[in-house]
């Protein structure tokens, strides 16, 4: 089953003990307004869960040291199990995405 982005917040925010012990509590306590606030929090700060915090800042370090040690091509979400693996695209795809095809003067 996959969440989806208002799911998955409103998962995490339980999980961390925001709004309530159950999902539908959460739902009836915190207005969408506030949703939305924690939501652009999270986008800006990154993930809330403790867990997931330490297991970014592992991935970083393990990759930082196996670089300095001369290890090539090592990727920080190679240590980060539970971290969505980011979508490889070119430089014109970046562009199209960003810009959305708007020709640049």
């Amino acid at each position: 089953m996959d969440l989806s982005e208002d799911e998955e917040g409103w998962c995490e925010l339980v999980i961390n003990g925001i709004g309530g012990r159950t999902i539908a509590e959460a739902k009836r306590r915190i207005t969408r307004q506030e949703f939305l606030t924690w939501r652009a929090f999270r986008q800006k700060r990154g993930s809330l869960f403790l867990g997931r915090r330490i297991e970014q800042g592992f991935g970083n370090l393990m990759a930082t040291y196996l670089g300095s040690k001369g290890a090539k091509d090592i990727k920080a979400q190679s240590f980060m199990p539970h971290e969505d693996t980011p979508e490889e695209m070119s430089l014109e795809e970046y562009m199209m995405q960003t810009f959305g095809g708007e020709e640049l003067s």
